[in-house]
């Protein structure tokens, strides 16, 4: 089989388990029990093609083998950049955990939930006092000399009024901001089924106020966060995304029994890692090309950063067009 580079996935979230110490309002997983999970070795099958890579869970610090999970993520994709999503909520195991995956891989970043301040992130999250033990361990990451570290917020219907004290809190600890707005699915998440309708003089508010920020710097990225969030605006007020994307093409989510899905709102079944002695060969099959004709189907909009990321990156005109029509104009949400 010929196998064209442009045809391999480039993005991709990794749920390497579903335990999960967290009670979180917007997620069941915590709700699951005994789920089987891959050895570390079927992490060897994936393809060099990817560049980013989210480990994520439930929390995935609870896996002892994280260390060689990343150890064989790192040889199978070398240029990959990872980042590991965490509650932030046992700091010592983490701690611990780091030590032993940033002697692997010193440039691996993680991304702390923080959904509120005070008792709205305890509340969101379900644990009394998880707000100063998330800090608490954001503090001890950045004691660790980790450079790649950052504040990860969820918005939801709930706590939309946060948005900017998290990301204000974000740049008084000198670490990035990233967001998200809680998803539905009916295999992730627990199956959990989150209504999006927020008060739109709130969202509005909000993430012009977080635009704006991003736009006043003088870094590339932070304009490009600044783009994703004014998509993410315009996609919860209007379910529509203002890029094309493409999952089960340029992205795919890993759960933990290794079944491949082409994100965690598609419900369909690409294949599953176990079964795949050649990843590369496997996503460019027919078979996969006619399951893709199903995710297409469906017509499912979606708007999160592992998508986003790909579609992006298609499009650079019409983002940089935007960045500097925004930054010398003002900014225009289309919701208004």
């Amino acid at each position: 089989m010929n196998i064209d580079r442009k045809d391999l996935p480039v993005d991709c979230v990794l749920a390497i388990t579903y335990n999960c110490n967290s009670r979180c309002v917007m997620c069941d997983i915590w709700k699951l029990k005994n789920q089987p999970e891959l050895l570390p070795t079927e992490f060897l099958k994936l393809s060099a093609s990817l560049r980013d890579i989210n480990i994520s869970g439930g929390e995935p610090f609870l896996r002892l083998d994280l260390p060689q999970i990343v150890a064989n993520l790192k040889k199978a994709v070398p240029r990959a950049q990872m980042i590991i999503s965490s509650n932030g909520f046992a700091a010592d195991l983490i701690i611990r955990q780091m030590k032993a995956v940033l002697a692997i891989k010193p440039d691996i970043g993680v991304a702390i939930s923080i959904d509120g301040i005070g008792e709205t992130h305890n509340q969101m999250r379900g644990i009394p006092g998880g707000f100063d033990r998330a800090i608490d361990t954001v503090k001890k990451l950045k004691e660790l000399g980790m450079k790649n570290l950052r504040l990860a917020y969820t918005a939801t219907d709930m706590n939309i009024e946060h948005l900017s004290k998290v990301y204000d809190l974000s740049r008084e600890m000198g670490v990035e901001f990233t967001h998200s707005y809680a998803q539905s699915s009916e295999f992730y998440f627990g199956g959990k089924q989150n209504v999006r309708n927020p008060s739109v003089e709130s969202l509005r508010k909000q993430y012009k106020y977080l635009i704006e920020q991003e736009l006043k710097s003088f870094n590339l990225k932070r304009w490009l966060r600044a783009y994703f969030a004014y998509g993410m605006c315009e996609f919860v007020s209007n379910k529509n995304p203002i890029l094309s994307n493409a999952p089960g093409r340029d992205f795919f989510f890993l759960d933990p029994n290794g079944d491949i899905y082409p994100s965690v709102v598609h419900n369909i079944k690409l294949g599953n890692i176990k079964e795949t002695a050649n990843f590369e060969q496997f996503w460019c099959s027919d078979e996969m090309e006619e399951k893709r004709k199903l995710v297409d189907g469906k017509n499912i909009p979606v708007w999160m950063i592992c998508t986003a990321r790909s579609a992006m990156r298609k499009h650079p005109f019409q983002v940089l067009g935007w960045i500097v029509r925004s930054k010398s104009f003002g900014i225009k949400l289309d919701s208004q």
